[in-house]
């Protein structure tokens, strides 16, 4: 994204309120390449087709899709990269994903190309995961930890970072310690069909009595929590005592009640949680505590309604409407009056509105808390309202102590790729948050280390954060390009998310299986 880092923060706020080589002063442009069943679609810069044996076709001049096939002057690469031969045209149907992309210089940046950001070819069994199931996993990068030699799934970073304009810093509370030399370790995996433009990695470290623990509030930073309150009362819409399932972290989680979904209409789209206990004694605050991920919900709006649906439009959407200030901030005004959790306390007379939880992923549960202020008299009620079914929420609590924890940042150490050479030019681009980016494309992972030092003495205890910052760009699938599609681009309204809706009603439980399973490999 062009602009100093001042204007770029800027562009976030209001949206928020409202290749083999390391190439210095180029950037790279990607947009998803969609096609729909008219006669022809024209798209003027160049297209990458990656197909189904793995081999990819780059017509630098740009592309035609006439009805089944893609016509244009193009080179195909065997999955080496190693041999190239010239074509005119390939099968729409050989295609499992297409992406455009623009070259433009800028004297600002650096976008780094190491070994780590080859082509990593899909190879013919790996792509088939995504043609026998177009909503295949995603979105954005998975953060990982060692634990006895198998792979632990800690964080998923910037999942709502849809585009440069959209590029956001993530904060995520880890479970994962220094070794005995005080070395942090964690591999960045791309296990999605995406591409992303990764900016900025950086551990926080929040020290804490023993008896406390930390968490990311809803603005990334650290608090502090002790003393869980007995609750009076956990009840949804519908009713129900939700009590003993939010009672701990065990796989139960909750979902809205069937009979709230089939209920939502465009001017009733919520669901909420109410929470009542008693006031605890001299307390002026309590923190909510919640352990959670987004559901699929949020995936079938980006990948059917989107992408998928509008076809061919799609590309304009994505490298037109996406880069226009005014066009990401609409966007931006109606995903936050939609999406995400607001918490409000009940100050005797009505609910008063206290914050908001940004939206997250839906791959890894995310621990959050924040401090809510208590009104005065014997009880406290706090309402959590959210988009119907939008949320999976494994535990809830409410803590007595909350206080906030100022933590020590340290920046990355080094950067491995998976052969294990050290990759001090990914390294470089990591450090800070600045115009050079780490790019990643499907099956390629890196380790990044953090030297933290020893582990504080007595009885105090440190946590680690991670915050990432960056962008992804999604690769439009094959099947999205044929068939029927929509008259015009995606349109956000109230009624679009009823729509969603009851397209999710019929396959929730079918997706979130066949999401799970569809992860691609990494190298």
């Amino acid at each position: 994204m062009p602009g100093s880092r001042p204007l770029r923060s800027l562009l976030v706020f209001a949206i928020t309120v409202a290749c083999l080589s390391c190439i210095t002063s180029r950037g790279v442009g990607v947009s998803p390449l969609a096609a729909t069943a008219a006669d022809s679609v024209t798209v003027r810069s160049p297209v990458k087709a990656h197909l189904l044996d793995a081999s990819t076709v780059v017509f630098t001049g740009g592309a035609t899709v006439i009805r089944d096939t893609v016509h244009g002057a193009g080179w195909r690469w065997d999955l080496l990269l190693a041999e190239s031969t010239a074509v005119a045209r390939i099968p729409l149907d050989s295609v499992l994903a297409m992406e455009s992309f623009a070259t433009e210089v800028s004297s600002g940046r650096t976008l780094v190309y190491s070994t780590l950001a080859t082509a990593a070819a899909l190879g013919g069994a790996v792509a088939l995961i995504c043609v026998a199931d177009p909503k295949c996993f995603g979105s954005c990068p998975t953060i990982y930890a060692d634990s006895a030699g198998t792979p632990v799934l800690e964080a998923e970073g910037f999942s709502g970072s849809i585009s440069p304009l959209l590029e956001a810093r993530d904060v995520d509370r880890l479970r994962t310690r220094a070794d005995s030399l005080g070395i942090v370790r964690l591999e960045v995996w791309n296990e999605a069909l995406e591409t992303h433009f990764i900016n900025h990695l950086e551990l926080l470290a929040a020290e804490h009595g023993a008896d406390e623990v930390v968490l990311p509030d809803q603005r990334g930073r650290p608090l502090a929590v002790a003393a869980e309150l007995m609750l009076g009362s956990v009840t949804d819409r519908s009713g129900r005592d939700l009590r003993a399932v939010l009672a701990r972290s065990d796989g139960d989680v909750f979902s809205s009640d069937t009979v709230t979904i089939a209920a939502a209409t465009a001017s009733d789209l919520l669901d909420h949680i109410d929470i009542a206990l008693v006031r605890p004694a001299g307390a002026d605050s309590v923190a909510v505590v919640l352990r959670l991920r987004s559901s699929l919900l949020n995936t079938l709006v980006f990948y059917d309604y989107m992408l998928a649906r509008p076809g061919a439009r799609s590309l304009d959407w994505m490298a037109e409407e996406l880069t226009r200030l005014d066009r990401v901030a609409e966007l931006g005004r109606w995903y936050g009056e939609h999406f995400g959790v607001r918490v409000s306390v009940h100050d005797g007379t009505g609910w008063l509105p206290v914050a908001k939880y940004s939206d997250y992923g839906p791959i890894a549960w995310r621990d959050v808390g924040l401090m809510v202020p208590v009104p005065t008299g014997d009880s406290v009620r706090i309402r959590l309202s959210f988009l119907t079914d939008q949320w999976r929420i494994d535990r809830l609590a409410v803590a007595g102590r909350v206080r906030r924890v100022t933590p020590t940042p340290f920046q990355a150490a080094s950067v491995t790729a998976s052969d294990g050479t050290l990759q001090d030019d990914a390294l470089a681009a990591l450090r800070a948050p600045d115009d050079h980016y780490l790019k990643t494309t499907p099956r390629q992972r890196f380790a990044v280390t953090f030297d933290v030092g020893r582990a504080p003495a007595g009885g105090t205890r440190r946590t680690f954060l991670l915050a990432s910052q960056g962008y992804y760009i999604e690769w439009v699938r094959g099947t999205w390009m044929s068939g029927t599609r929509d008259t015009a681009t995606f349109v956000p309204s109230a009624e679009t998310l009823v729509r969603a809706l009851r397209d999710w009603e019929s396959q929730r439980d079918s997706m979130e299986r066949q999401f799970f399973r569809s992860r691609i490999p990494v190298l």
